[in-house]
């Protein structure tokens, strides 16, 4: 068995030396690892629900390098997810080039199919969309496949996806089946909150594993949902986990919120209180403080021992040692303060994605939910040029008119979000 522990120049020499095989440049400047010159490791396992897997509690989401998911499976990362609408089937084979060489039991592969593409006919249309899966992943069989992005109650239910998985399953062609859900697009198919669409997908019976949001932020609803699939032994992976974007780009964002809510002296009053929290909050802490902020958030959802993994994004090796050396670690009360002063200062500016509670009171029909999800991919993820393709492909996306409106979706939020604010700030940024 290979040693543990990996000093810096062992790191960079095995790094930079995958790399050239896979054709993709390491530099030193991304290779950075903590003090003491090494890559931590996972130190903690966790039971998939009813899949009985034992898998890594923090987990690869959408892998974005050959070397850098090569690295992670190396200290300790068992569990991959893609899908293959990411990067049009490229990420899949990203993924099947990595695991060629690895022994295969050792891995917990997740991929998904999209039933909302408009490609899919029948449960023909699925097995064979499976199909080509397995191939760019270059596997005999898929651990977890999951219908991605599921809507609607009504889609949970669907007909061809269960139909097809039954088959597959029986040809040894995947293991297990699971949902993910990121919020009603009610505007294309009515039918439910996010809660309402897992709840239904918990009682249907049939999914082994779900795949939703939850953070520090709003953990009611995500708790609910992580309770309801422990009653039934239904595995949990944890997707938006870090609601916080960059600090510095706060202030921009207070100071444009400002020319909103001119029209409602009452509605001004508050997002000056709001404001005024929000930068007592910045005198209080530094910039320094938003690495704790990032961490926290992550160790928040790790101290609940019913999560199964957080799918964390690998850019690049300083991702390895920030996000792997979270593993096994809980929150400290210090950090549990800094979240709850984020959250009672900044909260505001913080959609709480998958609630939708306000879209209907919106007088223009605009799908809130979804633009302020491209606007954390953009923020939080940094995915901007993804976020923006797909916040332009929205029918009726401009947000013009927020400037002017009364602020129904306001009134109608539990939260207190300002909406317009974030509204108009993501139309800035993503058109």
């Amino acid at each position: 068995m290979k040693s543990q522990r990996l000093n810096r120049r062992e790191f960079i020499k095995t790094s930079a030396a995958s790399a050239i095989g896979f054709g993709i440049a390491c530099n030193d400047s991304i290779c950075v690892l903590n003090q003491s010159g090494e890559l931590p490791r996972i130190r903690d396992y966790r039971r998939l629900g009813r899949t009985g897997a034992l898998i890594s509690d923090i987990g690869s989401g959408v892998p974005y390098s050959e070397p850098v998911l090569k690295t992670a499976i190396d200290r300790g990362v068992n569990f991959i997810e893609t899908s293959e609408t990411y990067s049009n089937g490229n990420n899949e084979i990203l993924v099947g080039n990595v695991i060629k060489n690895i022994e295969r039991e050792k891995l917990f592969i997740t991929t998904k199919v999209n039933l909302t593409l408009g490609l899919i006919n029948s449960s023909d249309d699925i097995a064979a969309r499976a199909e080509e899966s397995l191939k760019r992943l270059n596997t005999p069989h898929i651990d977890l496949y999951m219908m991605h992005q599921a809507q609607s109650i009504v889609r949970v239910a669907d007909r061809n996806f269960h139909k097809a998985c039954d088959r597959l399953k029986k040809e040894g062609k995947i293991r297990f089946r699971g949902l993910s859900c990121h919020g009603t697009f009610w505007w294309q198919e009515p039918g439910g909150t996010l809660e309402d669409i897992l709840m239904a997908a918990i009682d249907d019976g049939r999914y082994d594993v779900l795949f939703f949001p939850y953070n520090f932020l709003e953990p009611d609803m995500g708790e609910r949902i992580i309770q309801a699939c422990k009653s039934k032994d239904i595995g949990t992976m944890i997707m938006k986990s870090n609601p916080i974007s960059v600090f510095e780009g706060y202030e921009d964002i207070l100071n444009r919120g400002e020319k909103l809510g001119i029209l409602e002296q009452r509605d001004y009053e508050k997002k000056q209180v709001q404001m005024g929290k929000a930068r007592d909050f910045f005198r209080k802490y530094r910039l320094d403080d938003r690495d704790k902020l990032e961490k926290g958030a992550y160790r928040f959802i790790l101290t609940n021992k019913d999560v199964s993994t957080i799918c964390c994004r690998f850019r690049n090796f300083s991702d390895i040692e920030k996000y792997v050396g979270l593993s096994g670690t809980t929150l400290d009360t210090p950090t549990a303060g800094l979240l709850s002063d984020f959250r009672e200062s900044l909260g505001f500016l913080n959609c709480r994605i998958g609630c939708n509670q306000c879209e209907k009171s919106c007088p223009v029909h605009l799908p809130v939910g979804t633009i302020l999800r491209y606007y954390y991919y953009s923020q939080s993820l940094k995915e901007r040029e993804s976020a923006s393709r797909q916040y332009r492909a929205l029918e009726g996306h401009n947000t013009d008119a927020c400037r002017y409106c009364r602020g129904s979706c306001e009134k109608a939020c539990p939260n207190d979000i300002a909406i317009r604010v974030l509204l108009a700030d993501a139309n800035r940024s993503l058109c």
